[in-house]
């Protein structure tokens, strides 16, 4: 192609048509401008298709891992709901001074389980990755990026507030002095050996159990609300997805 129309410029040339000679050279700079504005169109199209299909990947990342915290922090609260029922009954039975086989289960339980508080990280790994590679542009919606970084700055208040009762709540030398871990090798369980007259006399036990027991409510309330604020966000997100 290069060579047909050079050829016809030295045809031009020859027969000493100067003026057809340069009409033709503007037309062919015209028609070359042309071809790579066409060209840097295509790219430019092609370059936004590949950036709206990685933006509609992240939204869907973000969407299935706010989904998976919202899960997460709905078990998290029913759990809490159940150490607050186990340590509130059991503050009961030990001021009462007096326990029955039922009540001997639910002291059980709670002195098995009132120490495991689970800490998180609040962070959303998928967030994290467009922030590392200067991709947070990728969330076109600005309202939907502002709401982000709220959910976040909420996570990460609820995370410290989580590390620091956490402190708390999960040192056992609370009971060790009265209770004893006694393994069954027969058994994937193990069971617990006090003395219950020892316990219900430790005052400062009585009110520490009381006291974890108002941290499980917390964590119970606050489990609830991430839960609720993740489902949102997520759905905030798959509402974008669907305009896209």
């Amino acid at each position: 192609m290069i060579k047909f129309f050079r050829k016809i410029r030295q045809n031009l040339l020859m027969e000493n048509k100067t003026g057809k000679y340069f009409k033709y050279a503007i037309g062919e700079i015209v028609l070359v401008v042309i071809g790579i504005l066409i060209a840097l169109q295509i790219n430019n199209w092609n370059e936004t298709r590949k950036s709206n299909r990685l933006s509609e990947e992240f939204h869907q990342k973000l969407a299935d891992e706010l989904d998976a915290v919202s899960i997460r922090f709905e078990n998290d609260a029913e759990r809490a709901s159940q150490l607050v029922n186990f340590i509130g009954k059991s503050v009961i039975i030990l001021r009462k001074g007096a326990l029955t086989e039922k009540g001997k289960d639910t002291l059980d339980f709670t002195l098995g389980n009132f120490f495991q508080f689970v800490r998180i990280e609040g962070k959303l790994k998928t967030f994290q990755e467009l922030e590392s590679t200067g991709q947070l542009g990728l969330i076109h919606n600005k309202e939907l990026k502002f709401k982000t970084f709220e959910f976040l700055s909420q996570f990460e208040a609820v995370s410290k507030m989580y590390d620091q009762i956490a402190d708390q709540v999960n040192d056992t030398k609370l009971v060790d002095k009265h209770v004893t871990l006694v393994l069954d090798p027969n058994s994937m369980y193990s069971k617990l050996d006090y003395d219950f007259i020892d316990l219900a006399e430790d005052k400062f036990l009585i009110n520490r159990l009381a006291r974890f027991g108002y941290f499980w409510q917390t964590k119970q309330a606050f489990s609830k609300t991430i839960s609720e604020s993740s489902k949102k966000l997520k759905e905030a997100y798959i509402t974008q997805l669907n305009k896209k």
